[in-house]
């Protein structure tokens, strides 16, 4: 009876608690965060903007671009107008609670309950930097679901055709979707390795990613969807998520935990497992490529961390239906509490009611410079305005977005360009490098500050 309990039901438990500690963890976010400009985006395609040719969000930002995430960022849309901010919040907790669920039933593919849950929890934890308001976290979920898939195949070497499908509906949602392909092509070597299968049953098998790859042009953006992630990859240098992953910090640090417990019980085996070994190899390849991509590895190690620490524990039965009932619930349950939860701390964040206020009454087409990382809210909370600087890097070319670094860090000739943009107001944090420059170098006023936003005019002349 205890030993059951303990096996069964208490990772259960444990799962339960890793949902309620997710719910807990919803905060509105920052002023910079990325769901802003994926909200400000969703409401210009509600608002008319073409999926194959969208338009622009101000002067400032001249890029031909297409969108990688369109139909997610029309989804979340969708939630702001439905339940204002609040319902953005709540949609991104519960996609969060579906991304642990669904790494856990990945897990239990592989292993009884409680190593499946302790390799859940351990995944979600290395996890974290990506457990934001973005579509990425929709690609998070899609790729534990093919990881699993194609380990299934290695053990009993079926064709899953529905990865196709897989494939063609992550186009739309998020860029990430040529890792689902990799994935496939990866784990196909993996198996013509392991020589467990007649040539025939692999060719077959290599058809799934081929498959996978020619149905992404059957979407709105056909052609155009190579170029799109091809962009993003160009922009990469500057932005921070595609740095080198810090090892020191807890999250990567349980990454290559994880790493490290699944090598280690690889060479203690007397045969190599060549699908799992290629999967193994691929997520190092992501966890050292850069942060943003350590949330990849973390999410398709888990189930094989899980299988590694079935060795440990007795073999259990297959998911039944009390434990997938039981999961059910509480993603149910989780998802109720994060009403209320969305509701209390939707404004945590939010400019203060003077900023907002002075930025209303500006007529459309006010052009304004801003700090960088502010410009993610501004863009979207007041969409009138003409703002010189935000995240969504797509837009800008490459000359643009040189011109936004050097304003920021005051390199040499960042006053000639400041006047070259000929902006009617200023907007920036005025105990930033820029801000203080602004005020005591090039002579502009304040209008109105407080201590963390300046609201200024250009001198006289």
């Amino acid at each position: 009876m205890i030993e059951a309990l303990v096996r069964r039901w208490l990772p259960i438990t444990a799962i339960g608690l890793l949902l309620g500690g997710l719910v807990r963890a919803q905060r509105a976010p920052g002023f910079g965060a990325d769901v802003y400009l994926h909200l400000r985006v969703g409401a210009e395609f509600l608002g008319g903007w073409s999926i194959a040719e969208p338009g622009h969000f101000g002067s400032f930002d001249s890029q031909a671009w297409y969108p990688t995430q369109w139909l997610t960022q029309i989804g979340m849309a969708w939630a702001e107008q439905a339940g204002g901010f609040s319902g953005v919040m709540w949609l991104t907790g519960t996609v969060i609670c579906v991304l642990a669920v669904t790494v856990y039933l990945g897990c239990r593919t592989m292993a009884a309950p409680l190593p499946a849950a302790l390799a859940t929890i351990v995944a979600i934890m290395a996890a974290t930097p990506g457990l934001s308001g973005r579509p990425q976290i929709l690609s998070y979920i899609l790729i534990s679901i093919v990881t699993t898939a194609w380990l299934a195949t290695a053990r009993d070497g079926k064709a899953r055709w529905w990865l196709v499908v897989v494939n063609w509906v992550w186009v739309p949602l998020h860029g990430m979707w040529m890792i689902g392909i990799l994935i496939g092509v990866v784990a196909t070597i993996g198996i013509a390795l392991e020589r467990q299968h007649d040539r025939r049953r692999v060719l077959k098998l290599a058809l799934i990613p081929v498959l996978s790859t020619l149905v992404t042009i059957l979407t709105p953006l056909g052609v155009h969807v190579f170029e799109s992630v091809a962009v993003v990859g160009d922009r990469a240098q500057f932005l921070d998520e595609w740095d080198p992953p810090d090892f020191t910090t807890p999250p990567a640090a349980i990454l290559a935990v994880m790493i490290a417990v699944i090598l280690m019980a690889a060479m203690r085996r007397d045969r190599v497992d060549w699908p799992t070994i290629m999967l193994v190899g691929l997520a190092i390849a992501w966890s050292i490529y850069t942060l943003r991509t350590t949330v990849v590895a973390a999410v398709m190690l888990a189930p094989i961390l899980a299988g590694t620490l079935q060795r440990f524990v007795p073999r259990g039965p297959s998911i039944g239906r009390a434990e997938g009932a039981a999961l059910g619930a509480m993603l149910v349950a989780a998802s109720c509490v994060l009403v209320p939860v969305a509701n209390a701390r939707a404004d945590d964040k939010a400019a203060p009611a003077w900023l907002d206020g002075r930025l209303d009454a500006m007529p459309a087409g006010t052009t304004v410079l801003n700090e960088f990382n502010e410009g993610a809210y501004f863009l979207w909370r007041h969409p009138q305005l003409d703002l010189v600087m935000h995240g969504y890097a797509d837009a800008f070319t490459d000359d643009e977005i040189v011109r936004n670094v050097e304003i920021s860090v005051l390199a040499p000739g960042w006053d000639r360009e400041v006047a070259e943009l000929d902006v009617d107001v200023a907007l920036v944090d005025p105990d930033s490098p820029l801000g203080y420059a602004m005020t005591n170098d090039l002579g502009w006023t304040e209008i109105e500050a407080d201590e963390d936003f300046a609201l200024l005019s250009p001198p006289t002349g």
